[in-house]
């Protein structure tokens, strides 16, 4: 279109070409910069027409301004901002919407974005990884209708129903063509392939599978027909019912395994027959239990562990090992979720007490009450002795929800960790009895100021670019808070180097409210100069910056 040669069909008098318009918008690729200047003179000449059409009363009039206005609406899809979005992003986006693909849905999402427009569906189908995430529910004895919801009873509809399935699958995996596949089984009940011939098409691809989430009791395969070469990641989820050991091994024993997470335990006596997958293991999410009983055998078995999650559930008193405190040298991010308050023991407790980790970079403390119970144990010893026995000179993101935990407590810690870059404290939203984000709390992260916790003016974790703050308790301080975000706002670097900081780059605060947002109207000029600033309240819209 850019060639002076080129004689446009768009010429004024505007001579309207309605075959070559709709091959432009069929077109997948981006309009270029050339095609742009044209369309928008041609946009510009269509309007200028119908403007003429209005001054005109005559009845033949009409029909020509319905197929200039018709024109324009086709010109201006032709400026469209999609239109110039790349390719590549464009596949991005459809991958963030393709994260799973559920099978049981008769219309998966890589299905409902290949049906939009030719351009959408060329782009799908060229790119097989938005076709590798299967979501698939594989029920026991019942067969739900797609569109309903009810059971079918009916051995025909069943037949349909089941045959639905496998098309949609076999579908997926025609077009996921040899990328690896991400699946999340769900099996309800005992399931063999000639009940199930999905579950034959899924099994023939077993080469493929690299992440699995496996939901269930139990799979009966034709385990000499299976090879896992390409698996990596698998997650026992809470769907194995919690009396049963028998995690399937043809998942263990694959040999890439770098990633397991487990919801229930394995039997002791199981432990050292998957030795050699303990080896390689890189990620690992494991319960632990009053008994700890396989957790430490597991531990000692996994000398390159560098991610560890750890959930437990206080059902009891809990059984602490007579060894001391476990180093763990690889590990870089630990994570420990305790779930509810008893008097017997804290899992939590138990598990800083008995690990150090000199080379720590990530820290997640999470404490989950779903009641409110009268005398929650306060964690602040047993944290702090961690602190100090880790001696965590490379932590950079610590995040602390639902401890009870003081502000002057939080301030001993922070002492301990000058390399942090992101805090993120979320106090105990249900029974509130200790709010760790008081006023004098926030006077402590100031930039130079002294505080009730604190005498020096030495800025508390310098390095801090990303704070997040959860606020229970309904008396703020808003005035301090402001503060103490604009003292560390440096986007100057001369500046912040001589002060001894890192300028804050985001900030996001969640208050109970409602509240007066006039208090806050100084963080939008920080935020308009590139500080990331979220306030955020009950109310209409919730959002005050």
């Amino acid at each position: 279109m850019s060639d002076e040669n080129h004689q446009s069909s768009f010429d004024s008098p505007l001579k309207i070409d309605n075959v070559t318009l709709n091959e432009k918008l069929r077109v997948w690729y981006p309009t270029t910069v050339e095609e742009l200047s044209e369309v928008t003179a041609t946009l510009r000449l269509a309007q200028e027409d119908i403007a003429d059409c209005d001054t005109e009363s005559d009845h033949p009039m009409s029909s020509r301004r319905e197929e200039l206005i018709l024109c324009a609406e086709k010109l201006s899809r032709l400026l469209s901002p999609i239109r110039r979005v790349p390719n590549e992003i464009l596949c991005q986006i459809f991958l963030y919407s393709c994260g799973e693909n559920d099978m049981n849905n008769e219309r998966p999402a890589a299905l409902i974005i290949s049906s939009v427009c030719t351009r959408f569906r060329e782009l799908a189908i060229s790119y097989p990884a938005l076709w590798s995430n299967l979501k698939v529910f594989f029920p026991a004895g019942e067969v739900y209708d797609f569109d309903t919801g009810e059971i079918i009873q009916n051995p025909l509809e069943v037949l349909e129903q089941e045959t639905k399935l496998s098309s949609l699958i076999q579908l997926h995996l025609d077009r996921s063509k040899n990328h690896p596949l991400a699946l999340d089984l769900d099996i309800a009940g005992r399931v063999s392939p000639p009940e199930h011939p999905s579950v034959q098409l899924l099994t023939r691809e077993s080469s493929r599978w690299k992440y699995l989430v496996f939901r269930g009791i139990a799979f009966d395969m034709d385990h000499g027909r299976l090879s896992f070469p390409s698996l990596e990641s698998v997650d026992f989820d809470r769907g194995l019912v919690a009396w049963r050991t028998d995690t399937p091994e043809e998942f263990l024993l694959a040999p890439n395994i770098n990633d397991l997470r487990f919801h229930n335990e394995i039997a002791n006596n199981r432990v050292l027959k998957f030795s050699d997958t303990w080896k390689s293991l890189v990620h690992l999410k494991y319960p632990t239990t009053p008994s700890f009983s396989s957790f430490w055998r597991v531990l000692e078995l996994c000398p390159m562990l560098g991610s560890l999650t750890l959930e437990g559930w206080n059902t009891g008193r809990i059984t602490i090992p007579s060894h001391l405190p476990r180093t763990l040298p690889t590990l870089s991010s630990l994570t420990v979720i305790n779930n509810g308050f008893d008097e017997l023991g804290d899992s939590l407790q138990c598990i800083l007490s008995l690990l150090t980790t000199p080379n720590l970079s990530e820290l997640v403390l999470e404490q989950t009450n779903e009641e409110t119970v009268d005398c929650p144990r306060q964690p602040f010893p047993h944290i702090y002795q961690f602190f100090e026995r880790s001696q965590l000179r490379s932590l950079t993101r610590l995040v602390m929800h639902g401890l009870y935990i003081s502000g002057h407590d939080m301030v001993e810690l922070l002492l301990k960790v000058p390399s942090l870059q992101i805090l993120s404290i979320h106090p105990d939203l249900i029974n509130g009895m200790a709010n760790p984000i008081s006023k004098s709390f926030i006077e402590s992260l100031h930039a130079g100021r002294r505080s009730a916790f604190r005498d020096s003016v030495e800025p508390l974790v310098p390095k801090l670019r990303e704070l997040t703050l959860k606020v229970t308790a309904q008396r703020f301080d808003p005035p301090s808070f402001v503060d103490t975000i604009a003292s560390r706002w440096l986007p100057d670097e001369t500046s912040a180097r001589e002060l001894g900081l890192v300028c804050l780059r985001s900030v996001e605060l969640h208050l109970p409210g409602p509240v007066d947002a006039k208090p806050y109207e100084r963080l939008k000029q920080f935020d308009r100069a590139g500080l990331r600033v979220t306030v955020k309240c009950k109310g209409v819209d919730g959002y005050i910056v």
